[in-house]
């Protein structure tokens, strides 16, 4: 089959990652795969890329007529029969791509890798909401809330409309997709989630070589990671736990902010890594600790389990609990409205690092559930819905 993955950009982020991680696996299997990225590709990325999918730049992230011609030129001369457009939303990519193939006999997918009702933007205005007093401020904010919602909900809409199937990550996000984006019966509406992107077959659990060590891997943001929580938890454990440690894997704009905030706690065992290739801290690490504000499907819970790590989360979205079995391969930190409670999910994380057989019992079911989202399961997953897209569609 030929297949192409059509990319906003191909940097360094978790879209990107799956896409390298599919399309490479589509490759070994025999297939002929292209990404088409309206943004220059990082090498990073690429070389995480089988040297035989064949990576083009469409131009400037614009729905142009250069742009449409591009577009049409890959289509054609790769012979494609499926798109999968990694970017359910904006728009933009849907509206250039349906340009682009007129005429052509190719189907499409639209891939949607975030919490339905949620984005950067919406969250953002909600943090100023957060601390703002001021009425007439508030009025104003809560319009821009109220239109930043309803353009992503109409665009949302409008992907779903122009595309012949629209994925999400979770089977409770279909519902909360029908009521954002107004659609009664989504028909063509499907569940697919992502695969591990990280290769742990070779990988041999052994509790004695496991640290103690609590890991945070990701970026170092405000709006969404909240690692300022990971931080406040640690806070409440590190005297009571003198021969565990909290290792910060990963970079980003808070990042001076956090590393403060671990001054003002007078925290001695709290390292910073910056970016880095994850394998080594999963090998050693015990147990991963997430406080997003919201997610669509983190890699790196499925990643972590893979590596016998335990799985901290915080219950801020719905599809944390189709990956995570509460206190058998993990543990969910309830969600609450009024904020995240630190001394509650210290308490969670004392209960594991204070009993080896939970841990290890734990850390053994982990590794199982991981084994639901490994590329070559996903991969046959994908290959059924394809396979029925183009012969009945």
């Amino acid at each position: 089959m030929n297949i192409l993955f059509l990319m906003k950009g191909y940097g360094v982020g978790g879209i990107e990652i799956v896409a390298a991680t599919l399309a490479s696996c589509f490759v070994r299997h025999g297939h002929h795969v292209v990404i088409a990225t309206f943004c220059p590709p990082d090498a990073l990325t690429v070389t995480r890329t089988d040297n035989r999918v064949k990576i083009y730049t469409i131009g400037d992230y614009v729905c142009s007529a250069k742009n449409v011609a591009t577009l049409r030129y890959i289509l054609q001369e790769n012979h494609i029969q499926v798109v999968i457009n990694q970017w359910g939303l904006p728009l933009l990519p849907c509206r250039t791509l349906n340009k682009a193939k007129r005429g052509l006999d190719i189907k499409t997918i639209a891939v949607y890798h975030n919490q339905i009702d949620t984005n950067a933007r919406i969250k953002d205005v909600e943090i100023a909401l957060d601390g703002c007093t001021n009425i007439i401020k508030r009025y104003l904010l809560n319009l821009k809330k109220a239109a930043f919602t309803m353009v992503t909900s109409r665009s949302m809409a409008y992907v779903y409309r122009h595309t012949d199937l629209y994925q999400v990550l979770s089977p409770s996000y279909v519902a909360l997709f029908s009521k954002f984006t107004g659609i009664k019966h989504p028909n063509h509406l499907m569940v697919q989630t992502n695969p591990v992107t990280l290769d742990s077959s070779d990988f041999v659990y052994s509790f004695p070589k496991k640290q103690k060590e609590i890991i945070y891997l990701g970026r170092i943001d405000y709006n969404q990671k909240r690692v300022y929580r990971v931080i406040d938890t640690w806070a409440r454990l590190e005297k009571k736990f003198p021969d565990w440690k909290l290792t910060i894997v990963g970079d980003g704009v808070e990042r001076k902010n956090v590393e403060k905030q671990v001054a003002d706690y007078d925290l001695k065992r709290v390292s910073f890594e910056g970016f880095q290739q994850p394998r080594p801290y999963y090998e050693s690490a015990s147990i991963l600790l997430l406080t997003s504000e919201y997610e669509g499907f983190p890699l790196v819970l499925a990643e972590c389990m893979s590596f016998g790590v335990i799985p901290v989360v915080y219950d801020s979205y719905s599809a944390v609990r189709d990956i995570i079995d509460d206190g058998k391969d993990g543990v969910v930190i309830p969600y609450e409205k009024d904020g995240y409670d630190a001394d509650k999910a210290a308490g969670m994380l004392a209960q594991i690092m204070q009993n080896d057989s939970l841990h290890d019992m734990m850390a053994h079911a982990a590794i199982e559930k991981s084994k639901a989202y490994s590329v070559e399961r996903i991969y046959q997953e994908w290959m059924r819905t394809l396979t029925a897209l183009v012969k009945n569609g």
